[in-house]
């Protein structure tokens, strides 16, 4: 819930004890670094003087855990903060009003391209407003209490040392400023301006509805969900379409649902409060995502079932892209509010929690994890993420969820995730009546993506599952010009499937749809795939982590001159030595989106080969052509697939290659990471709809897949 003090003991607090207020807030928080204690040393008092009119002193200010600059109420089911949310009655109805703080310096800050996007820091960013509304937002559509009590929500922007904040209310912003208004810190915005604006949304303290507020929880407006499920059907605006085995898959998995959920329409009865599973495992591109898109939409729509239908992603690129897929089908930002990350399904464990259950000497491993939750569930009064808060789950890449107590994966970072809580596939069938897992076991990646199918089937046995369906689409294909002999081809030439006699059935020039070419520069590959481009095509340029990501904080890395870039390629042209460079993908804020989808306005959208994109964006999502650099850190050698260390700069995978490191030679180390490196390669050359070009950084690599195609 966070702290809950009316505007009273707020700005005492705030007066006299502004270093413990700061304090409690860096143990509420977990957050302890100076920046950002020096940003709720600024921004408190600020916002304390706007509060100090009479009117305003009996009113409630809710302050929850950090966010980047101040203090925040953090949203119901969400990974979203609002700084500070006041509380109380309006004219006729309760009222929130949510206030974003920040502490930025505006000189030089200018008008954004688009009303959401202002130009700050020499870079364009979310405009605060918009970020305000999206919280606004949210609440209305998802939040328990608002939806009760038709509580009304607005809110605004302080910025909390800025005294002129006018690029900010300019065109393209000045109707979304005038919604979501903008105050700075000067006399008339601190005396005047902000203080007539809370007051005309808050007449008079409710404290009831303070407490209520803070403890509400996540909920679908399913007036909403109906108006994003049909958009979803449509099929002229819905991405996803079902055919053959998807459609098997798709009807598996309602049969599931009416046996959980709808008992009186399923033959088969279950105890009441029993869970059901539904695992659909297939190699890339047999349509797992079009299952999980049309299976929500079906199911989101329906008024007989209870509760909320959630999208569960496991990846920053998987999120912000589904987020932008749902969004653009329904033409509207709120339907990002159906996807949560797998994080969030954390009962509420944290470090803090783990550090005060040590310092009392009470044991607290990853290994007991079990007994941690029992611990927890005894000591806090609610979870953050309650047994059975969903209705339904839906898993889409369930393979990357992390399992912290796999063998041997102690060490392993956990990407945000409270490893003393266990395995995230345990806690998504917890708080789910059913979970629908989307996975393809080969596509475990990075060092954390540990849970397999027997670990979800093990789990949802512990915790009362009834009903475990499998649907396996091997040997479907929706990808790669439908060839699945493509699949095994390029599943068989990495090693990671026995040899059984190449089947060449998928090669253009043996009649078949798919084309697999190889180019002899990157120049030439770059020429092929902008052929493709002009043709109408979508095309991408793929690579592993065979090159460090030198330009990651770089706020413009395509601005960057030629010799600073991720990829220097020197090679012999046609007029003697030359040289290819390009940056790594660039995810500001890990929208992926820039890359997968490249939308209006984007670099990628007036330079589809301006950037190279990784295995762990591309995972899930499709283009017609890929050309892929096939680097140094997998070569082949005499009869075997090698890895070349020292070419191997994957950040997900630490632990693995330190351990490889050390051995003298070749160990189970090294044969894991080359397993995850031929991985990372299947990925890489599975994701094209049409056709792959293909350049090799080394000679004797590219001999050996030069006489498999010939073979």
């Amino acid at each position: 819930m966070g702290m809950l003090l009316d505007v009273q003991a707020f700005r005492r607090r705030v007066q006299f004890d502004l270093d413990g207020l700061v304090g409690d807030l860096q143990q509420e928080t977990r957050r302890a670094s100076p920046g950002e204690a020096g940003a709720w040393r600024n921004s408190l008092p600020a916002l304390s003087d706007v509060l100090v009119s009479d009117d305003l002193q009996s009113f409630h200010v809710q302050v929850g855990s950090l966010g980047s600059l101040a203090l925040e109420y953090r949203l119901p089911a969400s990974t979203s903060w609002a700084d500070a949310v006041l509380l109380g009655r309006g004219e006729t109805r309760p009222s929130a009003v949510i206030v974003e703080l920040k502490d930025w310096r505006t000189d030089g800050d200018e008008p954004g391209p688009t009303e959401g996007l202002i130009r700050h820091a020499k870079r364009e960013q979310l405009h605060p407003s918009d970020q305000v509304r999206g919280y606004a937002e949210y609440s209305q559509r998802f939040h328990s209490v608002v939806q009760d009590e038709e509580a009304d929500v607005s809110g605004c922007v302080f910025f909390t040392f800025a005294s002129d904040v006018q690029p900010y209310r300019e065109k393209p912003h000045e109707i979304l400023a005038g919604h979501y208004p903008i105050f700075a810190r000067s006399e008339s915005d601190v005396l005047k301006r902000f203080p007539a604006f809370l007051k005309a949304r808050l007449r008079k303290p409710d404290p009831g509805f303070a407490e209520r507020f803070t403890r509400g929880a996540y909920r679908q407006d399913r007036g909403f969900m109906v108006q994003v499920s049909k958009a979803l059907q449509d099929e002229a605006t819905s991405p996803f379409v079902l055919l053959d085995e998807q459609r098997t898959g798709f009807e598996k998995c309602m049969k599931q649902v009416n046996r959980s959920l709808r008992p009186a329409k399923s033959k088969v009865r279950q105890k009441p409060g029993s869970k059901s599973v539904v695992i659909i495992k297939g190699p890339p591109g047999s349509g797992k995502s079009a299952i999980a898109a049309h299976l929500w939409a079906r199911l989101a729509a329906d008024e007989s079932i209870d509760g909320a239908v959630v999208m569960t992603t496991t990846s920053g690129s998987q999120r912000s892209n589904w987020e932008t897929l749902f969004e653009r089908a329904t033409k509207t930002r709120l339907a990002r509010g159906v996807i949560k990350k797998a994080n969030q399904y954390n009962p509420g464990l944290s470090p803090r929690w783990v550090k005060e259950r040590r310092d009392r000497g009470q044991e607290t491993e990853i290994e007991t994890w079990r007994e941690n939750l029992r611990a927890h569930r005894i000591e806090v009064q609610e979870l953050r993420c309650p047994d059975n808060a969903y209705a339904i789950s839906i898993v889409d890449e369930a393979h990357a969820l992390i399992d912290p107590t796999a063998a041997g994966k102690r060490g392993i970072p956990p990407s945000g995730w409270a490893m003393h809580a266990g395995p995230q596939a345990y806690h998504i069938l917890r708080a789910s009546k059913v979970s629908v897992f989307l996975l393809d076991g080969d596509q475990s990646y990075r060092d954390n993506e540990t849970t397999t199918i027997d670990s979800i089937k093990r789990f949802a046995k512990e915790l009362g599952a009834t009903e475990i369906e499998e649907v396996d689409l091997s040997g479907h294909q929706f990808r790669c010009a439908g060839a699945a002999e493509y699949v095994d081809w390029i599943e068989q030439t990495l090693g990671l499937k026995e040899s059984n006699g190449t089947n060449l059935r998928w090669r253009s020039s043996a009649g078949g749809p798919f084309r697999f070419e190889v180019a002899a520069t990157p120049s030439e590959l770059e020429e092929k795939l902008r052929f493709e481009n002009e043709r109408g095509h979508s095309v991408r340029l793929l690579a592993s982590y065979a090159r460090p990501w030198i330009t990651k904080k770089a706020a413009s890395p395509n601005g960057l001159p030629r010799e600073a870039r991720d990829f220097q390629i020197t090679y012999d042209g046609a007029d003697g030595p030359s040289t290819w460079s390009a940056v790594w993908n660039f995810a500001p804020e890990q929208d992926y989106t820039l890359f997968v989808q490249a939308p209006p306005g984007s670099y990628m959208a007036k330079e589809p080969l301006g950037e190279v994109g990784c295995p762990y964006v591309v995972r899930g999502f499709d283009f017609d052509y890929i050309g892929l650099l096939w680097l140094e850190d997998l070569v082949w050698r005499e009869d075997r697939w090698v890895i070349q260390l020292d070419h191997v700069h994957e950040s997900a995978w630490k632990k693995t290659k330190s351990e490889a490191k050390k051995e003298k030679a070749p160990g189970p180390a090294t044969a894991e990471l080359l397993q995850r490196l031929q991985r990372g390669y299947r990925i890489l050359l599975t994701h094209a709809m049409l056709g792959a070009y293909v350049w090799f950084a080394d000679e004797e690599t590219r001999l050996h897949v030069e006489w498999l195609l010939a073979h």
